[in-house]
């Protein structure tokens, strides 16, 4: 059973962090081809009376991609999805911590970037989250 202390403890041992505050974390995570992802880490307390990590990738300025393309593209993911943050489209995941263990962080981690890279890549060309 993990806390988000363990989580922000995990995660400062293993990257480099940008920055950090009460309830988050952001910092690059290396994915393929020399490219990296940016990676946001937020701490929801108390949903359905448990803590839980969230994980965010931004992908592109919305007003620079297709948003129906995106959506398409994000369908045949496993877990996570697409969504709009501050006019950035982003792939999101969320896991209550209580069902984590310290082995179990790298997975959500890989999966989310990866899969945001990849649309990043997809529908822009560019490396620019």
């Amino acid at each position: 059973m993990a806390s988000w202390d363990d989580l922000v403890l995990w995660v400062r041992v293993r990257y480099e962090v940008m920055a950090q505050d009460a309830d988050g974390l952001t910092f690059r995570l290396p994915t393929t081809e020399g490219r990296d992802q940016l990676v946001y880490v937020r701490h929801r307390r108390e949903i359905d009376g448990q803590d839980w990590m969230q994980i965010e990738s931004p992908i592109a300025r919305l007003d620079d991609i297709d948003a129906r393309q995106l959506l398409e593209l994000a369908e045949s993911t496993v877990v996570g999805g697409a969504a709009a943050v501050d006019g950035t489209a982003v792939f999101r995941h969320a896991a209550p911590l209580s069902d984590l263990t310290f082995a179990e962080f790298e997975a959500p981690f890989r999966l989310v970037t990866k899969t945001a890279d990849d649309l990043e890549r997809r529908l822009t060309g560019a490396d620019r989250y």
